[in-house]
């Protein structure tokens, strides 16, 4: 099977619909790998790609940004880096005023027995 891993710009225009070419390209991507002809492969820095490109250059609620990843998370034909923590981490998101890095942080820590050390009190708040 055919693998690839798509870059940040694919998901915005999944989501987005700005630029229609490369909107229909994005969905038949993602249909290909729904069908099982493609993998897609989804690394970490995609995630917290999509979500910068929400909050600061679209000004995305972060409501709607959690529902978003949660899409993506919530697919089966996806292999993305690090899911569960991510999925982890993006409840923290939804819970606490922290970024998405400082939750995924967090989550891998604590996915991983190890504690965190950050000048962030916030950070240090989750333990």
């Amino acid at each position: 099977m055919r693998e690839l891993i798509l870059d940040t710009n694919v998901f915005l225009r999944f989501f987005l619909k700005d630029i229609l070419p490369q909107t229909i390209k994005a969905r038949k991507l993602l249909q290909q790998a729904k069908t099982g002809k493609i993998l897609i492969i989804v690394p970490q820095i995609v995630i917290f790609e999509i979500v910068f490109a929400f909050e600061k250059l679209y000004k995305f609620p972060k409501t709607e940004i959690i529902d978003k990843i949660n899409v993506l998370l919530g697919t089966n034909y996806l292999k993305i880096q690090d899911k569960e923590i991510f999925g982890e981490a993006v409840l923290l998101f939804q819970r606490h005023n922290l970024s998405l890095p400082d939750c995924f942080i967090h989550s891998y820590a604590k996915q991983n027995n190890a504690s965190v050390f950050s000048f962030d009190k916030n950070l240090n708040k989750l333990g």
